[in-house]
């Protein structure tokens, strides 16, 4: 049986495929041109997309092992209900966000001879919203300036663009495929760190991005 890796490899591979064949039918439309298939433009994106996939594989992996789980649907609905501006801006929610306190307040002291016995509810323990949290943080930052970078330095070294030019163009092109990537990168992420289990989250990526690695072939100059 196939292990999750390969898995991972054919079926990302696939996809990569179909999102630079359509690039390329896009591209060639749009010059109205009878169509052509580029063949080395389709292996130099399939190549750059085989590089990636064990680096992506063993960071969801890295990610699940340290902040594992789900969050639940309790916890989503407490954070929504004690949800206010105060809260945002109060160091001590941050900091029992981040540290998973489940602390439990009284009633101020004022009040404590009226109502001897009734306390604050207890505030949820929030390891698995915690964790979303920081997956989230995570793949938005660490994650997508990492692949951004390796995108444009490793389609351009496929294309036989020498080093310093490649720096150039990471330069160059940093910010408007970074603008792209958050037009929908924050809501693939959602999904994937509360519904897709880890081993399926590479995949998961990769047919959500079916239509940004149109973009990014486009951008490549297919």
């Amino acid at each position: 049986m196939p292990s999750p890796l390969t898995v991972t490899f054919i079926q990302a591979t696939i996809l990569n495929a179909i999102s630079n064949v359509l690039a390329q039918l896009i591209d060639q439309r749009n010059s109205k041109s009878p169509f052509h298939l580029n063949i080395i433009a389709l292996i130099q994106f399939v190549t750059y997309g085989l590089i990636i996939v064990p680096p992506n594989f063993y960071w969801q992996r890295a990610l699940e092992a340290r902040y594992p789980g789900f969050p639940t649907r309790a916890e989503f609905t407490s954070a929504v209900r004690s949800f206010s501006l105060k809260a945002i801006f109060s160091p001590r929610a941050w900091l029992a966000l981040f540290s998973g306190s489940s602390k439990e307040e009284t009633l101020p002291s004022h009040d404590k001879e009226k109502e001897k016995h009734v306390r604050w509810a207890p505030r949820v323990q929030n390891s698995g919203l915690r964790n979303f949290i920081m997956k989230f943080f995570f793949d938005q930052t660490v994650a997508s300036v990492t692949n951004l970078v390796l995108f444009v330095v490793l389609i351009n070294l496929l294309k036989g663009e020498a080093l310093p030019r490649v720096w150039e163009l990471v330069i160059e092109d940093f910010r408007p495929i970074m603008s792209a990537r958050l037009k929908y990168r924050p809501l693939v992420s959602i999904l994937m760190y509360t519904v897709i289990p880890v081993d399926r989250r590479v995949v998961f990526g990769s047919a959500c991005g079916v239509i940004w690695g149109i973009y990014l072939s486009l951008y490549a100059v297919v």
